[in-house]
Parts: C-alpha cells; structure tokens; sequence
C-alpha cells in the first residue's frame, strides 16, 4: 500500500505541475494580450489612427524605487505623443494578483482530490499485485512438488506424475501425455532399428553362408557355385532394396526427400503400369478400369512408386490366378482417386489400422520369404502424406484387399 500511495501522489503532482504551469502561460498571455490592447486603443484616441511609421517607445522613471511609484512613472511614447501606462499597468497587476491567489488556493485544493483519484485508480492494481505475490508464493510450493515428480520419474516406465493436488491437474495432464508421445516414440524407435538390424542381418548371415561354402567346394563343384553365386546376388539385391528404402524414410522423416513437383496424366501413369504387371506377372489376371482422363500436380515418380507398391503387394498375397484390378476415378467431391484391388488372402480387421507401420506384417505368409521387407506400405505413405493425400482400405479375410489413395485436387 506504500508504494500505491507514493505512486498516486506522483502522479497528483504531476498533475498539478502540468495545471500550474498552464495557468502561468495563460497569466502571461493574458498580461501581453491586455498591454496590447491598451497600447492599441490609447494610440487610436490620442493619435486618432494606427500609423505604423510612427515611432513607438516606453519609458520610466529609474530614481524611483517603489514598485508601485516605477508604474506610475511608466509613459508610453507614439511620434509626438506621451502616454501614461502607470494607472492602467496598476490595475492590470491587481486583476493578476487576484488571479493568482484564487489560482494558488485552487491548485492547493485540487491536489487533495487528484490524489486520492489517483489512488482509487491505482487501487485494483494494488491487489492485483498483492494478490499476484500471494498465489506466485504458493505457487513455488506447488511446482517444487511437481518438479520433485519429475525428477523422481522414470522416463521408461508406464509411471504417469501425479502430486494430488487439483490446481497442478492440467499441468500434470499436459505432462503426461508428453511423457506418453514420447515414450511411443521411443518404443517405435526401437522398434525400427531392431527390425531393421534384423532385416539386415538376415541376408547377410545368408551371403556369408554361401560365401564359406564356396571357399571349401565351390571351386570343384559347378553346381555349389552357380547356387552361392545366385543366392549371394539374390540376397545383395534384397539387401541393397533395403537399404534404399531405409534411406528413403530417413530422408522423408528430416524433410530432405526433394519433391520434382509436374503437371502429369494420373491415368496414362495407371495405365503404364497395367501394362507392366501385364509383361512381367503371367500368374495374375490384371484388369484397368480407366474411363477419365485425369490430370494432377505432383511428383510423378513418387506416386508411381507408390503404385508399384500397392500393385506388387496385391501380387504377393494374391494366389496364382487371382485377379488385381487397377482404377482410376474421381471422388465426390471431385477429388482424383486411384484403387488397386485384390482377390487375395485379405487381413483381419484388426490388422488394418497397423499396415502402415514399419515392418509390421499383418499374417505369418507376409514374411521376407515372399521378397518383402515391411516397409513398402510405409513408405507409400509417406510419398502420399507428401501429396496431402490419404488411404482407404478395405480388406476381408480370404476375399481380398482394396487400397484406395485420394489425392488433392491441384488441376
């Protein structure tokens, strides 16, 4: 409260030195603007006009001592003519005096009053304060607890910070749910890199086999050497798919995949690869069900890519004769669309919501035997998450799997 009162009447006088120095230009204007006028009027009766070439003077009496005696002494000079000034200079310091005690005695009263508005104004700022020291001292009670938590909080486990008290509730809800991103994240961090260091260890276990059984016989046995020679170049290849595809997530995952963004035919690039699967896969009946010509904007090879995946997973779950039908169409809204759909072995139901996690195989038969590795659907997702695009899927089990990806309407 001492410093609201030092504060208010700061700001009082403050006040009153602003009004009091108003007042004394107003006196002085009011002195100038009188001494004027007089001049003026005095000149037009005794010299009958205003001449401006005439010359002006005033003079008084230095012997004289007395305020008072000085003015009456005062002559105002125009040509020829002399003008007393003291009668008039008497009463104009009068009317001013008088001015200036009512002046004074108001402003020493209206001090009172603006110091105590000042004061009200203040006021609520004053508890504000108050109040503010209050909670802020409670409140470091409050986050020693809390910051007690989460030094005593074990990052890896499931524990969640709790303090029970009501006010730190949100805090601690806002915590937690970080504590469980990140623990997610973590978890599918490890995740990853132990599947992928399984991933690679697989063919390189299968390289180095071949390669020390044709150091003891490969050298006499044809036979031995023509399979190491394929199954080391097999096992190269899948090894070297991996680790293009574990470089295309990471570069996707910093930001640093480039994009050759191209205005491009959706349908011709279906059509492409229909054609394609046609050539190289006799075991499937393929069929392309193109009526639009729809164009978009995007990275061509990207989303072929992304295609490609989806084509060749329905290839690999789809027993030999089974049929894959590849689309392309508009949505409701406009949106371009393309489908790839299987007659395959399908997926659970709860299997759906996991396919687009890294190396996650949805049924014993997805495995690497079938030259997956886990990624391609990741990596589809990626590419169309690039697009602003998005999946529906749709499979049941023995029947088959439909992958649907709508893009952004850019054309």
């Amino acid at each position: 409260m001492n410093d609201s009162r030092s504060i208010a009447g700061r700001i009082a006088a403050n006040k009153q030195i602003e009004r009091l120095f108003v007042w004394l230009l107003c006196d002085l204007l009011i002195f100038v603007f009188s001494v004027m006028s007089w001049c003026i009027a005095s000149e037009s009766i005794s010299v009958g006009g205003i001449y401006p070439s005439m010359s002006r003077s005033v003079t008084f009496d230095e012997t004289l001592s007395g305020t008072w005696e000085m003015m009456g002494s005062i002559v105002y000079h125009v040509g020829v003519h002399s003008i007393p000034m003291g009668d008039f200079l008497q009463r104009l310091l009068n009317l001013i005096s008088i001015m200036g005690v009512i002046q004074t005695v108001t402003w020493i009263l209206s001090f009172i009053p603006a110091y105590y508005n000042a004061k009200k104004i203040l006021s609520p700022y004053n508890r504000l304060a108050i109040t503010a020291g209050k909670i802020a001292e409670a409140k470091n009670t409050q986050f020693d607890d809390i910051e007690s938590a989460i030094e005593h909080l074990d990052p890896l486990s499931d524990i969640h910070i709790s303090t029970g008290n009501r006010d730190l509730k949100s805090i601690e809800d806002s915590i937690n749910l970080l504590l469980d991103r990140m623990r997610e994240s973590y978890a599918s961090q490890a995740r990853f890199v132990s599947d992928a260091s399984h991933e690679l260890r697989t063919p390189i276990a299968v390289i180095k086999g071949y390669a020390d059984m044709l150091a003891r016989w490969g050298k006499e046995d044809e036979s031995v050497l023509d399979e190491g020679i394929t199954a080391i170049r097999k096992e190269s290849e899948n090894m070297n798919k991996l680790v293009e595809q574990l470089l295309f997530i990471s570069r996707s995952d910093n930001g640093r995949q480039p994009m050759n963004v191209t205005e491009f035919s959706l349908s011709d690039m279906m059509r492409e690869i229909y054609n394609e699967q046609v050539m190289i896969d006799k075991e499937h009946e393929y069929q392309c069900d193109i009526k639009d010509e729809i164009s978009i904007s995007g990275d061509l090879s990207m989303l072929k890519e992304a295609a490609r995946i989806l084509v060749d997973n329905a290839g690999k779950y789809t027993p030999s004769g089974g049929k894959i039908s590849l689309r392309v169409m508009r949505g409701e809204k406009g949106e371009p669309q393309f489908e790839v759909a299987d007659t395959g072995i399908g997926m659970d139901a709860e299997d759906i919501p996991h396919i687009f996690e890294r190396f996650y195989r949805s049924d014993p038969a997805r495995n690497r035997e079938s030259g997956g590795t886990g990624l391609g659907l990741s990596i589809a997702k990626l590419i169309v998450d690039r697009h602003e695009g998005y999946f529906k899927v749709s499979s049941f089990k023995d029947i088959g799997t439909k992958f649907t990806v709508v893009l952004k309407q850019t054309v």
